[in-house]
């Protein structure tokens, strides 16, 4: 006869699954916090800068007085030439910072745990096509 069916067995092959995604988000031990990233921009020689931040919110713009010497249409593109330009750093920022995660360990980690679950599905099939038999050799005896 078989031991019971361990359903806690399936269930922790779920939570390995949840934790090694969890460890590939969270910055590893080594590193500091990492700062959200800042993209900048500038336009009409310098005299309009911008700064950018996540997730896409525009937190800074300067203008030397200087700038404000153009007319009014002249004035906006040079502020849209910066803008644009600060959220294009901003988002070449943000890519470049995300796509630092290890995903190799984290192929790694869930192959293993897919091998596991695999073997688990395994044992539970088996323990299942027993039982059966058990069952079917019982209704035989009466």
């Amino acid at each position: 006869m078989t031991s019971p069916i361990d359903p806690s067995g399936l269930g922790g092959t779920l939570a390995d699954v949840v934790a090694a995604l969890g460890r590939a988000q969270a910055p590893s031990g080594d590193q500091e916090e990492q700062e959200p990233p800042i993209g900048t921009g500038e336009a009409a020689d310098g005299r309009v800068r911008v700064r950018a931040v996540p997730p896409g919110r525009i937190e800074n713009l300067e203008m030397e007085p200087s700038v404000l010497r153009l007319s009014g249409e002249e004035l906006a593109r040079e502020i849209e030439s910066a803008v644009n330009a600060a959220l294009a750093d901003l988002q070449g920022r943000a890519v470049a910072t995300a796509g630092s995660a290890d995903l190799g360990a984290l192929t790694d980690q869930l192959k293993d745990i897919q091998l596991d679950a695999q073997r688990q599905f395994a044992k539970l099939t088996a323990s299942l096509v027993e039982a059966q038999e058990q069952l079917t050799r019982r209704a035989g005896d009466r």
